[in-house]
């Protein structure tokens, strides 16, 4: 290879400049970060990354604890509702905005989870892949449904928390 093939591979395929992920700033649309992913180490603009990748850039705003602009933001929840939604749904848990009877409009999984466990785990037995929760969040809402002496917990719920 001679030296000028060489130059121009290294352009192409190595980032010479290297943006580590800083928390104490706040990303916007032109800023350049670097993610390293399983595709290797990349370095483009915030704009890039939400349209090339929008995955790789919110496991790293959310590893790293990123502060992002409100344009960014919304682009972001954007790209993941509309191409990734399984991730989307899973990345907001309990924060998941959802229909329920009583509401005129959707309201935040947390709220009926914490308020109104029982009337939330009827509606979260049909409906689990509408919210997902950690197994932990799970045990917690199984054990308040059991003691507010409702006959109401599945079988295999009462398995989870040994109460079968």
């Amino acid at each position: 290879m001679t030296k000028i093939e060489v130059e121009k591979d290294l352009d192409e395929d190595s980032n010479i400049h290297i943006f580590h992920p800083n928390s104490e700033r706040i990303y916007y649309l032109n800023n350049l970060l670097t993610i390293e992913n399983e595709n290797g180490i990349k370095t483009l603009r915030i704009s890039q990354w939400l349209h090339e990748d929008p995955l790789s850039f919110d496991k790293t705003r959310r590893e790293y604890k990123l502060q992002v602009s409100k344009e960014v933001f919304y682009l972001l929840v954007s790209k993941l509702r509309a191409n990734h939604p399984e991730y989307f749904r899973d990345a907001l848990g309990l924060n998941a905005r959802i229909e329920f009877k009583g509401y005129d409009s959707p309201v935040k999984a947390i709220v009926l989870y914490k308020d109104y466990p029982v009337e939330f785990y009827k509606w979260w037995c049909l409906n689990q892949d509408s919210v997902n929760m950690t197994l932990s969040e799970r045990i917690k809402l199984f054990n308040k449904v059991l003691m507010e002496g409702q006959n109401i917990l599945k079988r295999e719920h009462k398995k989870m928390i040994n109460k079968e």
